[in-house]
């Protein structure tokens, strides 16, 4: 039985005001109630933990950037492992390997340069994306050439004046996953068939920041320089395209060859290749997006 103050509250104030103190105080305690039965249940079970659009599954982790330790030769490096960038994707949306060796070499289609598809590995110089290695199908739609074919060491040195170069990179935007790679295109405006060398001594290829400073060069710790010659067709005949790769780490001149750089950060760079004997240097902007992008 209630006692009659609770049903008739008693004090100088109307008895409405007293009734909704009671009420507020009483909701007050429900929500009170609510929230810790809620923590008791671990917030709703398991199934309020995934993330939007997942299906019901967890979210997968980010795959990290580069991490320290890469070889300065081009190559990602140390014991990371997975944790390694790849490549940009292939036509079918595939990650293509990391770059290291000497640069994939490709000449007009049906192979007429490089003298026939002969095979055998290109060098190891570095900043490349591979080795290449002869009868393959390249990037620029002809045959991956072998270097110094019998053919090709006969021809003549190409005389700077008739070599026009020209740099392209595989993405504008490498994201934290990927290696940028660089296409040298090399056109001989000539009336005849001529001979370069793409070798590590030769053939260099320099990472910059925007402002100038240098952040990585191929030719700073190169595991091979021996020469690496390629035929370049006669002007009409089609161009000759080097395929290198940086593999987003520093270095620096007179560096232990394959020794490990700290990683580059996210930011605009600039390739630069220089080839020898030739003073032009074709340059091409380009960014590493930042983690998570």
């Amino acid at each position: 039985m209630l006692v009659p103050s609770l049903r008739n509250p008693v004090g100088p104030l109307p008895a409405s005001i007293y009734w909704r103190r009671r009420i507020v105080v009483l909701a007050a305690l429900a929500v009170v109630v609510v929230v810790v039965g809620v923590l008791a249940s671990g917030g709703g079970g398991s199934g309020r933990q995934t993330t939007a659009g997942s299906g019901g599954t967890p979210a997968s982790s980010l795959t990290p950037g580069p991490t320290h330790g890469g070889s300065n030769d081009g190559t990602a490096g140390g014991s990371g492992g997975t944790a390694s960038p790849s490549t940009g994707a292939t036509s079918s949306g595939s990650p293509t390997s990391a770059p290291s060796g000497a640069p994939i070499v490709t000449g007009p289609s049906g192979g007429t340069s490089g003298g026939g598809t002969g095979g055998g590995a290109g060098g190891s110089g570095s900043g490349g994306s591979g080795s290449a290695s002869g009868g393959g199908s390249g990037s620029g739609g002809g045959s991956t050439l072998a270097p110094n074919q019998p053919g090709t060491k006969s021809l003549p040195t190409c005389a700077a004046t008739d070599l026009d170069l020209s740099l392209t990179s595989t993405a504008q935007t490498y994201r934290p996953s990927q290696f940028p790679e660089f296409q040298l295109g090399i056109s001989n405006t000539g009336g005849s068939a001529c001979k370069v060398d793409l070798g590590a001594k030769s053939a260099v290829l320099t990472i910059t920041s925007d402002t100038g400073a240098t952040v990585w060069s191929s030719g700073d710790c190169p595991k091979d320089t021996s020469p690496q010659w390629y035929a370049v067709p006669a002007a009409g005949d089609g161009p000759l395209t080097a395929l290198f790769g940086w593999g987003r780490t520093t270095s620096k001149p007179g560096c232990t060859p394959g020794s490990g750089g700290g990683s580059a950060s996210a930011g605009t760079y600039v390739a630069h290749i220089g080839l020898g004997g030739v003073s032009a240097q074709p340059q091409h902007w380009f960014k590493l997006a930042p983690f998570g992008s």
